[in-house]
């Protein structure tokens, strides 16, 4: 059983790491249930990276806020399909589930990644009754790697959520192992962000509450993000008086802190467990 984890975590590391190949996340999703949930599909752009994935939980939860899911990929990869693992595990939870595809570099720099996904949450915010069987509740932001930026930007900076008239407020964030006091002087992120204003694209910084409460997950053994991002967000976050938790895993990496939500690889750390503590305790 060791060996089997020990391999499933190694085929997602080319997927979660931002790599091409989609064959790590098929075979990881062909181990997920499905009969949990129902999956639509739906356009929010007239780009063909436009769309997003609307999971539904079978058996809904009165109360249970959705959950938009940004995918990291160092803002050049990614594909929403890959991310069903997550989906199942979070509509377990009762949560319905978004997952947006968004346009990427080199088509498209910042702030175009970010808009794509404000974009998103507007189009559900106007058609959720058709969407979600319901108007759109308050939702809880979360993210991966580069995706856990774009969320934590989103929830802690109002101007991008208003820059689409969006309404909908953010009940909670759910950040894992996001870059999220942004190195500009990196030419990986500088190509991307060119000479954005740091007090606008660095989530550590001017943050002006009331701010959601927000649960940080890093692995220790993370050298691709390392962890002190998350350390300095959460210090940030304490500074502005806002509710925080931060979990870093010993031995743990970037892949790992995410690959663990999906069923068969629940045992690599406590990630999952975590997420499904922090939505009880604020009853989200």
């Amino acid at each position: 059983m060791k060996l089997k984890l020990l391999g499933l975590s190694a085929l997602l590391l080319a997927l979660v790491a931002g790599c091409a190949a989609l064959a790590p996340a098929k075979f990881l999703n062909a181990t997920i249930p499905k009969s949990g949930f129902e999956l639509r599909e739906q356009a929010y752009g007239n780009d063909p990276r436009q769309r997003m994935d609307i999971y539904l939980p079978k058996q809904a939860v009165a109360g249970k806020a959705p959950i938009i899911f940004v995918f990291g990929g160092a803002w050049r990869s990614g594909s929403k399909e890959d991310f069903l693992f997550v989906a199942e595990a979070l509509t377990a939870l009762g949560h319905p589930v978004i997952i947006p595809n968004y346009r990427l570099y080199p088509a498209v720099k910042y702030p175009e990644i970010i808009d794509d996904v404000s974009q998103a949450i507007t189009y559900l915010e106007a058609h959720a009754p058709e969407l979600l069987g319901q108007a759109l509740q308050p939702l809880i932001l979360m993210g991966h790697s580069s995706g856990a930026h774009a969320a934590a930007l989103l929830a802690t900076k109002p101007q991008y959520l208003q820059k689409f008239n969006i309404k909908t407020p953010v009940k909670a964030l759910i950040g894992l192992a996001g870059p999220y006091d942004l190195p500009l002087e990196l030419e990986e992120v500088s190509q991307v962000f060119g000479k954005a204003n740091p007090q606008e694209v660095n989530a550590t910084v001017n943050l002006s509450p009331p701010l959601p409460p927000t649960l940080l997950l890093h692995g220790e053994a993370d050298e691709r993000v390392l962890p002190k991002h998350s350390r300095r967000f959460a210090e940030s976050l304490q500074q502005a008086r806002t509710s925080v938790e931060l979990h870093i895993y010993p031995k743990v990496d970037h892949v790992r802190v995410l690959a663990s939500l999906a069923k068969p690889l629940r045992g690599l750390n406590s990630s999952y467990s975590d997420i499904s503590a922090f939505l009880a305790k604020h009853q989200l």
